[in-house]
């Protein structure tokens, strides 16, 4: 078992390396480049380095079916393996990023203080929540977010990679009108914000990480009996 699940966690990182390496890059890069302009001209600008990372986090866990299961069951994974692995693979992502973020957003704040004097303005999500704004409160945010998002973006490809470009379109629409509904829309809210501060909010974090949780169920279903071809290609 562990070395079957070694074997996949292994192929998973070695798949995502190039990803990672070019997205970090083009991440500080762009910093890099903010910092250069607010030093060399007279004007302030305004980041949020957590919306880059929660987009690239739903991206990977989306294609993570489609590039990846197909060559794992090839090589001999077996289904539940696999997605036992990908559940592991999931959460040490979510913190690898995390801890990154946040090492990279407390630099970039000292640099600010010392450098730009307050022209660089950065943001961090737990900034709009009522948690304190701290180092470790960062890394829970961004760790609960980015793992939410990968499971349902891990969840979503794998409707897509089952059921085709049919399946995965009428899911999101399915998704859509039910939080169109205020009775469904109302329900959510209560469900995952505890409480409102002003314009901040105060997120039931463990039931964030249930439904994340909760959203790997369906992927064994639908990966049980999948062929090792996408649906829209079959």
């Amino acid at each position: 078992m562990l070395n079957e699940m070694k074997a996949v966690l292994y192929y998973l990182a070695v798949d995502m390396r190039f990803s990672f390496k070019v997205f970090w890059s083009i991440l500080i890069g762009s910093l890099i480049a903010m910092a250069i302009i607010v030093l060399s001209f007279d004007t302030t600008m305004v980041v949020t380095t957590s919306i880059p990372i929660y987009i690239f986090c739903g991206i990977t866990g989306f294609l993570t079916t489609k590039e990846t299961f197909p060559y794992c069951i090839k090589l001999g994974a077996t289904r539940n393996y696999y997605i036992l692995s990908v559940l592991v693979y999931c959460a040490v992502v979510a913190a690898v990023f995390s801890m990154i973020h946040v090492l990279l957003y407390n630099v970039m704040n000292q640099f600010v203080a010392t450098a730009v004097n307050g022209k660089l303005l950065t943001y961090h999500t737990v900034e709009a929540t009522t948690l304190t704004n701290t180092w470790y409160n960062q890394l829970f945010v961004d760790t609960t977010i980015c793992f939410l998002l990968i499971s349902l973006g891990f969840c979503l490809g794998t409707i897509f990679y089952r059921f085709g470009m049919i399946g995965g379109f009428s899911a999101m629409a399915l998704l859509a009108i039910v939080m169109i509904l205020p009775a469904t829309r109302s329900y959510v809210v209560d469900v995952f914000v505890l409480d409102m501060e002003g314009m901040k909010l105060g997120l039931n974090f463990l039931a964030l990480v249930g439904f994340a949780l909760l959203a790997y169920l369906p992927n064994w279903g639908m990966i049980r009996k999948a062929s090792t071809v996408p649906g829209d290609t079959r």
